[in-house]
């Protein structure tokens, strides 16, 4: 279906990503890219080949259609926030509804923030139709790019792997503490923010993670339990040494060239200082935590979340909620079924409401 002939109408902003489309045809005289951003949906956009920086030529062929969406009323930004070495800039991306910047004034903003942060995988900043029930509620939706990803490059994944590993914890605390506005955390002084600095609180911010990323919200939380209301842990690698010491379990051996072989001891005492099973603080005050894990998952056995959430109850003291849900049917990457997929979402995110709003 074309929605419009040139990109007048096609507004772009600098939080994107693109990628080669489908180009079939050799003969064409223009190339077809997919171009996506935190409020754009995605858009196959024809660029001519002999004059392609003409943004007049351009023609948007298709746009993936949202009901009810209407893009203007949306924003999205990027800052860096130093970290606590004050050598580096983590990236980070935001996106809210406009209204958030009336709100703004009148006190902490709900925040929800999603990280990952291994294998040299990036977060794209692209878009997902299923943030809006959060960003139609008031919630700033925040990206954390932290070191261990891809987003900088080859050199960013390698600062944090091995005997590096705690950069991407850190950098994930580091953004947390801007959030909620502890004098030392900073941004790029050149960064002018609509939002920023200081827009929530501890009893407002939720954040989230799957497979690599539980971890990384495992060992958050662990690092600093008081900055966080909620934490969702999806499938999460939170039982680093027991599972990487056992080389009969699959994939582990391979798995040894992204956190190192805690067979030799330098690994074994670094994974140790920082896997969440081993690091859970005896009496302290935890936030809301939704566990997850499958039954037929190969890479996170369902033991691990299982058994994390033992740890959480036993040890913490006064904490929230430790609920954990295990999908009998289901592997690593859950349900591939559209409609379960969608229903699972809407679990995840009925926790997020129900638990930041018992501090209120």
């Amino acid at each position: 279906m074309i929605l419009c002939s040139s990109l007048s109408c096609h507004k772009l902003t600098p939080l994107f990503s693109y990628r080669l489309g489908p180009n079939r045809d050799s003969s064409l005289p223009y190339v077809v890219i997919v171009y996506d951003s935190l409020v754009t949906p995605p858009s196959h956009i024809a660029i001519p080949l002999d004059n392609p920086t003409d943004l007049g030529a351009r023609r948007v062929l298709k746009e993936k259609y949202v009901p009810g969406y209407n893009k203007e009323d949306y924003a999205c930004e990027r800052t860096t926030v130093r970290s606590r070495d004050g050598t580096t800039g983590i990236p980070v991306s935001l996106v809210f509804h406009r209204d958030v910047l009336k709100e703004k004034s009148k006190g902490p903003v709900p925040t929800h923030m999603l990280g990952y942060g291994s294998y040299g995988a990036s977060i794209e900043a692209s878009f997902r139709s299923t943030r809006l029930p959060l960003l139609n509620r008031g919630f700033v939706y925040v990206l954390a790019h932290c070191r261990g990803g891809g987003e900088l490059g080859r050199p960013w994944y390698e600062s944090a792997k091995y005997l590096n590993k705690k950069n991407t914890f850190n950098d994930f605390v580091d953004i947390s503490r801007w959030l909620v506005g502890h004098e030392e955390a900073d941004t790029d002084l050149t960064t002018t923010l609509s939002i920023g600095k200081g827009i929530t609180a501890p009893h407002k911010l939720s954040i989230e993670g799957r497979s690599a990323g539980g971890l990384l919200i495992g060992a958050s939380i662990n690092q600093q339990p008081e900055l966080y209301n909620t934490a969702i842990l999806g499938v999460p690698f939170v039982d680093v040494a027991c599972t990487m010491v056992d080389s009969t379990v699959p994939l582990t051996v391979a798995e040894w060239e992204e956190w190192g072989n805690p067979n030799e001891l330098r690994y074994f005492d670094y994974i140790m200082s920082y896997s969440p099973m081993e690091n859970v603080k005896e009496g302290a005050v935890y936030p809301s935590c939704l566990i997850t894990g499958g039954l037929h998952d190969p890479r996170v056995q369902y033991w691990e979340p299982a058994k994390y959430a033992a740890t959480l109850r036993h040890k913490s003291n006064e904490s929230g909620r430790v609920i954990v849900k295990m999908d009998m049917d289901s592997g690593h990457f859950s349900a591939s079924d559209r409609y379960k997929s969608l229903r699972e979402t809407a679990y995840d995110y009925a926790f997020i409401l129900d638990t930041l709003t018992e501090k209120e």
